[in-house]
């Protein structure tokens, strides 16, 4: 049954596998001001994750509002159609209704960006921008680089969304700096992580551009933003993170100790333009699908891109964030699971979520 919208807007934003135990000593120590003052005016707290611990599925699961039995993402990967190999887990796998698909079909103007196993983008009352955009990247940037078939709707906005992008050798040494401080020691013939992480930087990059374009020139009543950034400058670069792993020689940890909390920074930076775009009257609710290991729990391994030592990096806990005019202010919040977050995402526009697995967290302040 439908109960009267307690926002007008909701912007809903996903960081990849951002923990607490990262976040909490950077905003203490000023560095992370957007965030601070989003807490500040909202609730946070802890947000359970489900298992497996896969992003694909957990993804989903906070779009729909229920675990991967039903919702059917089950995985990174699934059986191509025609029974003859695999592919990407895709949108038209999903068996349940997205906040997209419930919002668009109530009327609402609707907008995503980049989210997990979103692709192809699906016909909503609004722009679809799949998680797919970067695929067939060319070397050269100056080459031609075609967006994939089904990457974006309404098909019309596709010459506009592919300039948004960002190529990595657009950026330069000097913007990897505040990452890697000491990047003129590095040769990068021989050390491709500089490469590596311009790469995972402007994935984000394009992502923020697509968002903010969306923002600032639609309409919107409902907007999700999905950016990986953390999640993968983690897999690639938490191993050199302090304290130095025993694996991790002194000269690497000394040369990319700082990557990890820069990213944080960078994506703060990031949310300080979604929150300004968003306006006061929106509700904005910032989500992680799972943690990660940052300090003596981190796999003894030291390699987190390993593929079979990738899961075992993930913390049980991820962050939730949640302010707007209706929400409680400067307040902790208990018990949130992944689940709970479509609930209050319908809770909070009105709109009827009986079907759903979770429980709204949205309450009147």
């Amino acid at each position: 049954m439908a109960s009267p919208p307690l926002a007008s807007r909701v912007l809903l934003i996903g960081w990849d596998a951002a923990d607490w135990k990262i976040i909490s000593p950077l905003m203490d120590a000023g560095r992370m001001p957007a965030l601070s003052r989003l807490a500040e005016r909202g609730v946070m707290g802890n947000i359970s994750t489900l298992r497996p611990v896969l992003s694909p599925i957990l993804w989903n699961s906070i779009a729909t509002g229920k675990r991967a039995d039903k919702h059917g993402i089950l995985g990174f990967i699934e059986p191509s159609p025609g029974g003859d190999g695999v592919r990407s887990a895709s949108s038209t796998s999903r068996k349940t209704k997205a906040l997209w698909n419930i919002l668009t079909q109530t009327g609402r103007k609707t907008h995503v960006v980049g989210w997990y196993a979103s692709h192809p983008a699906e016909p909503i009352n609004g722009v679809y921008v799949s998680n797919q955009f970067a695929q067939s990247m060319p070397v050269d940037p100056h080459k031609d680089w075609p967006l994939p078939t089904g990457c974006v709707h309404p098909t019309a906005l596709q010459d506009v969304i592919r300039n948004f992008r960002v190529h990595p050798e657009e950026l330069t040494r000097a913007d990897l700096t505040p990452m890697i401080p000491r990047i003129a020691e590095i040769d990068i013939k021989t050390d491709h992580r500089p490469g590596t992480l311009a790469h995972l930087i402007t994935r984000g990059a394009s992502v923020h551009a697509f968002a903010t374009g969306i923002l600032q020139n639609e309409p919107w009543d409902f907007t999700a933003i999905y950016y990986e950034t953390i999640d993968l400058v983690g897999h690639h670069f938490m191993p050199l993170h302090p304290p130095r792993m025993e694996a991790v020689s002194e000269r690497d940890f000394e040369i990319y100790q700082n990557v990890v909390t820069e990213t944080y920074v960078w994506h703060d930076m990031l949310l300080s333009r979604l929150v300004q775009l968003a306006g006061e009257d929106a509700t904005i609710i910032l989500v992680s699908d799972h943690g990660f290991h940052c300090d003596h729990l981190r796999p003894s391994s030291g390699d987190a891109a390993a593929p079979q030592d990738a899961a075992s990096w993930h913390r049980q806990h991820g962050i939730f964030v949640m302010a707007g005019p209706h929400v409680l202010k400067d307040e902790r919040i208990y018990g949130a699971t992944l689940l709970d977050i479509a609930p209050t995402v319908c809770a909070a526009l009105g709109v009827p979520s009986d079907d759903l697995s979770g429980s709204p967290l949205l309450a009147p302040g």
